[in-house]
């Protein structure tokens, strides 16, 4: 820290911060929001449900206080087995421009190397040449466009899935195609927001697919108006199954009478991309995936992930 620096401090995210970090989220996404030109009305604070289901989580995060006992930034972090990742992260904006995003973001991935994680990634806005520089600066590379399809596909006259009840399914599937990833914390926090389940399919009564399936908002004044893939993995020898899995996951959403999917696909998969296109999805949105250490599986592979929560 040179002499110019602001005197901060990072520490763990506990109980008591939820009040603080509610409200710079808040803050510094309405600001962004309006030098985006994109506010409509003013955004509202996540949902208490959402902000204590993040807290319950193992490593949940990290905060700066400058000064040390202030509260002004925080980062979430997300451990799901050899991959650890950085999620929502905010300044205050009185306190931005001082080098404590900075100390944040990089508090954030020291967390995740000791909680064991071998590849660290996140996922920001490709027009902010300011955050990619950022992140490159902390050891992360600018190595792919996550898309982000919006739309309804066909849906199935017949559903095959199980909701998932536990255990080792979801790692047992989604190892294989990267070794290590565990995705079961993604579906654990749903099911402790109650704002979302988990699907699982079997083929000859062995698990080869699931997805993590959000129905509820963070916010309270959105409208979740499609169900929102959080994570979804489909082995190889499943993969011509994908179609029919949509399929039941549109079926599902009308259930919940929601219009259709949101499901975040990696551009290096483009036999998937052009598979997502086909059926009938549009691309509403991009952001640029930064990793250090391995892939996210292979170009192949059938995995879905959304590294934005």
């Amino acid at each position: 820290m040179s002499l110019t620096s602001p005197p901060y401090r990072t520490r763990i995210i506990t109980p008591a911060d939820l009040k603080v970090i509610a409200q710079i989220d808040r803050d510094a996404f309405e600001e962004y929001r309006r030098q985006q030109r994109q506010l409509v009305r003013p955004l509202r604070l996540r949902t208490l449900e959402n902000m204590n289901a993040a807290i319950r989580r193992p490593y949940p995060g990290v905060v700066v206080e400058s000064p040390p006992g202030q509260v002004v930034g925080y980062c979430f972090t997300h451990v799901w087995g050899s991959l650890g990742w950085l999620g929502t992260l905010a300044v205050a904006p009185s306190h931005q421009g001082r080098g404590l995003g900075r100390a944040v973001i990089a508090a954030g991935l020291t967390l995740l190397r000791q909680a064991g994680c071998q590849t660290l990634a996140l996922e920001t806005m490709p027009e902010s040449g300011k955050n990619i520089a950022l992140y490159t600066r902390l050891g992360l590379e600018p190595r792919a466009l996550t898309l982000l399809f919006q739309g309804a596909v066909h849906s199935a006259p017949e559903t095959t899935f199980e909701v998932w009840q536990g255990g080792s399914t979801l790692r047992d599937i989604a190892s294989r195609l990267m070794l290590g990833l565990d995705p079961t914390p993604a579906a654990r926090w749903l099911e402790d927001e109650e704002a979302g389940r988990t699907l699982v399919w079997q083929r000859d009564g062995v698990p080869v697919a699931f997805a993590a399936l959000r129905h509820r908002v963070r916010r309270p004044e959105g409208l979740q108006t499609h169900l929102t893939v959080e994570v979804a993995a489909c082995l190889p020898e499943a993969a011509s199954l994908w179609p029919q899995l949509l399929g039941e996951m549109q079926t599902y959403a009308e259930r919940l009478h929601l219009m259709g999917l949101v499901l975040p696909v990696n551009a290096r998969q483009m036999t998937l991309v052009r598979a997502t296109l086909d059926a009938g999805l549009l691309i509403v949105h991009t952001r640029v995936r930064m990793i250090a250490g391995d892939e996210l599986g292979s170009a192949d592979d059938v995995l879905l992930l959304t590294l934005a929560m």
